[in-house]
């Protein structure tokens, strides 16, 4: 065995010892919640535009570039209607243009950024270009001097799509079925809570990304952007047990900045995902997995499904792992 695998299966290990000390700890699912990740066919039925038609689909896309290729989660309603929240880098937005052509998807009925950093607002200048667009959900952070923002607004502006700017308190449906409530950035806050334009890591601009709280029937999704530890505990404050979820997007890419236990615990969902091609931070994927059992990671897992009938949720993944040998670190 090379150094390479003794070092793959070494951290395999601590990831299923931290779950539970055996290898079905892992995949053992939560209450509520259902794993389908075995098939040779996997990744095929997660990009398959037929499976699941009536119920409700949220799909993170495993984007991969040589850089950190960002969020982009296409949602379909029960009723076929489309959402889209983030494209990633402008580098993959021909990516995320080719996966919603695979899932027969001709047109986004909306469209949202959760904050214009590059990893989530650039593959939008692809995306506007290839996909008539209903509605643009945004925050009012208008940060002009930035490539990405600069090149995804022109592009929405050719199409003649104009953004709708949005904070706690805005509700829209998808469907006839699905609610959204906006629980961030905080009513009044911007434009003034972010003082400089760069194209940093500015945790003015990941506190002030859009937080979306979806409700299907019996089931509810927490989508978090990159907010961060304050804004979590912030929200914890602020919503109480109103922010619990079935499905929580991990803030910030699961990077330590974000996702204290507090948050984790007030949230109490079933099941997370991890956006993160480049993901390395096994400590926080265990930090995840004693609060978190079933946390898929799109740099493990390839692009993850997860289907609601409106009472329990499926996990679909591309790639098998740990207990598969198709994803390694």
């Amino acid at each position: 065995m090379t150094g390479k695998r003794i070092l793959a299966a070494i951290i395999g290990c601590l990831v299923l010892l931290s779950a539970g000390c055996s290898p079905a700890a892992v995949d053992e699912p939560a209450s509520g919640t259902a794993i389908e990740e075995s098939s040779q066919a996997i990744g095929e039925r997660v990009l398959e535009p037929e499976s699941d038609r009536g119920k409700l689909t949220v799909r993170y896309l495993d984007l991969e570039d040589s850089e950190p290729s960002g969020d982009s989660i296409v949602i379909r309603s029960p009723d076929g209607r489309t959402m889209l929240i983030d494209a990633g880098t402008p580098a993959v937005g021909p990516q995320v243009v080719e996966a919603l052509d695979r899932l027969g998807i001709d047109k986004i009925d909306i469209a949202v950024n959760t904050h214009p950093h590059p990893d989530h607002i650039g593959g939008f200048a692809s995306v506007f270009r290839s996909v008539p667009v209903g509605t643009f959900y945004a925050v009012n952070l208008k940060p002009t001097s930035w490539n990405s923002y600069v090149n995804a607004m022109a592009a929405a502006r050719a199409k003649g799509i104009e953004p709708v700017y949005v904070e706690a308190g805005t509700t829209f449906r998808l469907g006839d079925e699905v609610q959204v409530e906006v629980l961030n950035p905080r009513k009044g806050e911007l434009p003034g809570a972010v003082k400089q334009e760069s194209d940093g890591e500015l945790a003015e601009v990941n506190n002030a990304s859009m937080v979306l709280l979806m409700t299907y029937r019996n089931t509810r999704f927490l989508f978090t952007g990159d907010i961060h530890r304050e804004r979590e505990m912030e929200l914890v404050e602020e919503y109480g047990e109103q922010i619990r979820a079935d499905f929580m997007d991990a803030p910030h890419h699961g990077i330590s900045t974000s996702s204290s236990g507090r948050f984790l615990e007030a949230v109490a969902p079933e099941t997370a995902v991890i956006s993160y091609h480049h993901f390395k931070n096994f400590g926080q994927l265990l930090a995840y997995q004693k609060r978190i059992p079933n946390t898929y990671v799109t740099g493990l897992h390839g692009s993850v499904l997860i289907v609601s009938d409106g009472e329990q949720l499926t996990v679909r993944t591309e790639k098998a792992y740990p207990n598969g040998q198709q994803a390694q670190p």
